[in-house]
């Protein structure tokens, strides 16, 4: 208590009465959970940094296991008697009950029943041979083959946990290399708990199986739109870019941009229209995003940020390129699941060299690395991980790659203040569209001063055209062309 009794004479001496009741309110905040960004320290996590600390096996399963030589019994019996000059001699059991059905066997070195007895006293159900000194069941197996085996230990993995994205099986082998490892690895604290809260550990060794295919892998997109609205529009392109130009590019509600026009350019508009040609434009913008975007960095962050539609939070999941400041994919979702997360993480990586190692940087998730190892899997690729863990570096994974993370919340922030002004989405495709084109404006048109301001994905088309409503109707001519009839 010295020590805080310290930092209160110090507080007592350096804030007057007024600024240490505004200290007291501001840790009451803290303490109450008013203050999302500040959180007290976490004195649990860091006496138990393994609990709960989840994580995925980086080796796949055996769907087989290797065959094992085994040494028949007749020449384990030579070998013996050249050993030790006389023959091993058969099992001769005072009780009769005690001898073993000559129906049995050894299942290691096929020797008869005789070389047998019984390890399990009364039960009677385990024989050991007397020749190779292994265990054998009496009776066979009647539970169902297994479909995976440990790759540590190559014992059979039990179907653990069976949900609707996937199926988790576990090892059950406490001599397990790759159990004691990770036993190993706690502290004592941690041996402590473990009694208490064994599930909370993650030390056996575990395999997902998924149950989605590469077919359900898809990104948000916009809908299919009216054409008729698209060719017969009232207004020229000139005026659609002024509405893409006040609503995406400068972040206007869809409302005060209806509003400079019908009052400063004497264009009578709605705001549903200006919705209309945002959600019509989104959807010939989207395949242009994706096909335009080009190769990607080694390095890529990742990360998630909410929004509101109908009043129910969802989710636009990010990835952008390291160097180049590029959005590499996006997407839209109702959760943080696993599927969401691989689907965007897929999207990002569909540009990369054969050759090219990636690296995916993100926060806590447990989607992104479960995402990885399917997309490993699944797609023959060889993605790495890295996670970015809380406010403060508390290992030296977190204090490597907190730059990348630190980009892709910055994103998140650019993103917030472009949506902002809708106050939430009433559907899913306005909010899908707004963040397509938000993606446009950010590859093709935002000029970065960290790339001396210049734009991540530079077009040929657009060099020398200064305005912002004419890179808008250049980019419109280039993604409808292949859309629209002639």
């Amino acid at each position: 208590m010295k020590k805080i009794e310290r930092f209160v004479i110090w507080i007592c001496s350096k804030f007057t009465r007024a600024e240490i009741e505004l200290i007291i309110a501001g840790l009451s905040d803290v303490l109450i959970n008013r203050n999302s960004d500040v959180k007290p320290k976490d004195d649990f996590k860091e006496k138990h940094p393994n609990y709960r600390n989840f994580f995925v096996d980086p080796k796949p399963p055996l769907k087989k296991l290797e065959p094992v030589l085994k040494t028949h019994y007749k020449q384990l019996l030579k070998e013996h008697i050249a050993l030790h000059g006389k023959p091993l001699l058969p099992v001769n059991p005072k009780n009769p009950e005690n001898v073993v059905n000559k129906t049995c066997t050894c299942n290691n070195c096929y020797a008869p029943s005789k070389y047998l007895y019984y390890n399990d006293g009364k039960k009677r159900s385990q024989i050991k041979c007397k020749i190779c000194g292994t265990l054998s069941p009496v009776h066979p197996s009647t539970h169902r083959k297994t479909k995976y085996f440990c790759p540590h230990c190559q014992h059979a993995l039990f179907l653990w946990k069976q949900g609707k994205i996937c199926s988790i099986y576990k090892c059950c082998n406490d001599n397990c290399p790759a159990y004691l490892s990770a036993l190993s690895n706690l502290n004592d604290k941690e041996k402590q708990l473990i009694r208490i809260k064994s599930s909370q550990f993650k030390l056996h060794y575990q395999f997902r199986e998924y149950h989605f295919n590469k077919n359900m892998l898809k990104l948000s997109a916009p809908l299919l739109p009216d054409t008729r609205l698209f060719l017969n529009i009232h207004n020229s392109l000139r005026v659609l870019s002024l509405v893409l130009t006040f609503h995406v590019s400068l972040g206007i509600s869809a409302r005060k941009t209806a509003f400079i026009l019908r009052n400063i350019f004497d264009i009578p508009m709605s705001y549903q229209t200006v919705l209309n040609y945002t959600q019509t434009a989104a959807y010939y913008c989207h395949p242009f995003n994706l096909a335009n975007k080009g190769p990607v960095d080694d390095i890529q962050a990742g990360d998630e940020t909410y929004i509101k539609i109908k009043r129910q939070q969802f989710y636009t999941f990010f990835f952008i390129s390291s160097k180049t400041r590029k959005i590499t994919a996006y997407n839209v979702a109702d959760n943080r699941g696993v599927l969401p997360a691989t689907s965007t993480m897929l999207e990002a990586v569909t540009t990369t060299r054969p050759e090219q190692n990636v690296l995916l940087v993100s926060d806590g998730n447990p989607s992104y690395p479960a995402g990885i190892h399917f997309i490993n899997q699944s797609y023959d690729r060889n993605l790495a991980h890295k996670k970015v863990i809380g406010l403060q570096n508390l290992d030296a994974e977190s204090e490597e790659y907190r730059p990348f993370k630190e980009l892709i919340e910055r994103l998140n922030r650019t993103y917030k203040f472009h949506t902002r002004a809708a106050c939430g989405f009433k559907n899913l495709n306005g909010a899908v569209s707004l963040t397509t084109l938000f993606v446009t404006h950010y590859n093709f048109i935002r000029a970065h001063s960290s790339l001396n301001y210049k734009v991540p994905v530079p077009l040929e088309q657009l060099q020398g055209i200064p305005l912002l409503q004419n890179k808008w109707a250049k980019i419109v001519q280039l993604a409808t062309s292949n859309h629209l009839p002639a």
